[in-house]
């Protein structure tokens, strides 16, 4: 069976780095995963260059394979004109974190992505519900808000990702939203946080690969997080998926040893080299 591995650390991994990184070293590192056999990369976000400095080079990062994150109109009209065809969107159940990173409340994010994205054909749409397994500010999360939270995504998409924002999921939450997206008809996915272990979020894939979840998202070299919460810990790493997807008997098309390449550009990436005056 073919597990999709949907990279994200371009954008997700990259904008959480104290300094910037040389427009030419973030495409590197994207021609590096794609010539990994990686097919589906997160590649940029235009979100205004005043909140995510990183990302201020977007246009001259994308290469025209990839996906980008958009979060309001000005970002897609960028997206678009830079022929983004691929796009990921945000909400989330807990009010407090919408207000916190977008300064609007669930119900506002949707009529606000209404005014654009109904242009976009929804096979090109991933949507993602942050801190679905859990939150800071609001706890857990029932089915009646995870059902909510679905059928908002399927105006949109016919993919919704739980992300699992400060690493709380466990297995029975994996299983009761593949189910509620598959009962919706929407394709579900993966996005998982961890603390130092990744063997937590390794039992939630496969879990969710029994469930019949066969996307997860990862980051090169476990790089990023979530800037806009404290304590979020870092994305599942690539290589530790793509290892474990191997050894259970599953096909990612990821070549383990070119994925070593790019592993040696996000060290690069992380740790700059300091010039003596």
């Amino acid at each position: 069976m073919k597990v999709t591995v949907y990279e994200v650390g371009p954008r997700d991994g990259l904008q959480y780095l104290p300094h910037t990184v040389d427009t030419k070293e973030k495409r590197l590192l994207i021609k590096t995963l794609y010539d990994a056999g990686v097919e589906n990369i997160e590649e940029v976000s235009f979100a205004h260059p005043k909140i995510i400095p990183q990302m201020a080079d977007a246009e001259k990062v994308f290469t025209g394979k990839g996906s980008a994150l958009i979060m309001n109109k000005r970002g897609f009209d960028r997206a678009v004109a830079s022929g983004v065809e691929k796009m990921n969107i945000v909400f989330s159940p807990c009010e407090t974190f919408n207000m916190r990173s977008f300064r609007k409340t669930r119900s506002e994010m949707i009529f606000n992505y209404h005014s654009f994205m109904n242009k976009v054909p929804k096979e090109n749409v991933r949507v993602y519900i942050s801190m679905a397994f859990g939150s800071p500010y609001s706890g857990f999360f029932d089915d009646d808000m995870l059902r909510t939270c679905i059928r908002d995504a399927q105006l949109f998409g016919n993919t919704v990702v739980f992300s699992d924002t400060i690493g709380v999921g466990d297995k029975s939450q994996v299983r009761q939203m593949a189910r509620l997206a598959l009962k919706e008809s929407m394709i579900p996915a993966l996005h998982l946080h961890h603390k130092g272990d990744q063997s937590r979020p390794i039992s939630l894939v496969k879990a969710g690969l029994l469930a019949g979840i066969k996307e997860f998202d990862s980051s090169i070299g476990g790089l990023g997080g979530c800037p806009m919460v404290e304590g979020s810990g870092s994305n599942l790493s690539t290589e530790v998926l793509v290892r474990h997807i191997a050894a259970w008997g599953f096909d990612s098309g990821i070549d383990e040893n070119k994925l070593d390449h790019a592993l040696r550009i996000v060290k690069r990436i992380k740790e700059p080299e300091i010039l003596v005056c």
